[in-house]
């Protein structure tokens, strides 16, 4: 059996840190520690693609782009894809919302927790799944 590469596990402990920010109940999440909350959100996707692209043998740009770093991975893993436009979201939010003139909603957040959820879902399943 294939042993695996230490840095698929560093990376998944790196996301789950970045998850366990989000578990905050979400009425407790003021205005401004929302920036910081959906940026946890971008993270956590960020770092989950990189484990399985590294769990796949593949080696990435340091980029925060989730569209580029899921286009990677479907190279990769011909059976991996996921909406794009869900993906930019992610990314403008994570990303511009920590910069002044950009601006979270309570409602904006939801939609991005649950976005993120699903992929969640998704890439822990083939984290746990791939050799």
């Amino acid at each position: 059996m294939v042993e695996r590469n230490p840095l698929v596990d560093e990376w998944i402990a790196k996301a789950e840190g970045d998850w366990d920010w989000t578990e905050l109940d979400v009425a407790m999440i003021t205005s401004r520690m929302r920036d910081d909350y959906v940026y946890h959100l971008q993270q956590y996707v960020e770092k989950l693609i990189k484990a399985l692209l590294l769990q796949l043998g593949q080696t990435f740009r340091k980029t925060h782009d989730l569209v580029a770093l899921s286009q990677l991975l479907q190279h990769a893993d011909p059976d991996w894809s996921w909406d794009e436009d869900e993906l930019e979201d992610l990314t403008e939010s994570g990303v511009m919302n920590r910069y002044p003139g950009f601006d979270t909603s309570t409602e904006e957040l939801l939609e991005l927790k649950e976005m993120a959820g699903r992929l969640r879902q998704a890439l822990l399943l083939r984290l746990t799944s791939s050799p």
